[in-house]
């Protein structure tokens, strides 16, 4: 880089979570979005709410939560 050129890499998105399920990510077009995460009950990570699914009893009570990952790999088997 010569004569005082920048070049600018662009980074990925960045998440970051506390143990409260509270989680902020960092997009990689610059927008910034707070969600909750959960943990699932097939691997124990924590993962983002929003893309899990959530097993449910008579009542309407969430018995069971898968994340993502979880949720796809159940269905390909």
């Amino acid at each position: 880089m010569a004569n005082g050129e920048r070049k600018w890499l662009n980074m990925g998105e960045m998440s970051m979570s506390d143990n409260k399920g509270n989680e902020i990510t960092f997009e990689r077009d610059g927008t910034v979005s707070a969600g909750v995460t959960t943990m699932c009950d097939r691997c124990d990570q924590y993962a983002p709410s929003k893309n899990g699914q959530d097993i449910k009893d008579h009542t309407g009570q969430v018995i069971m939560w898968f994340c993502f990952k979880c949720r796809l790999q159940a269905y390909i088997k």
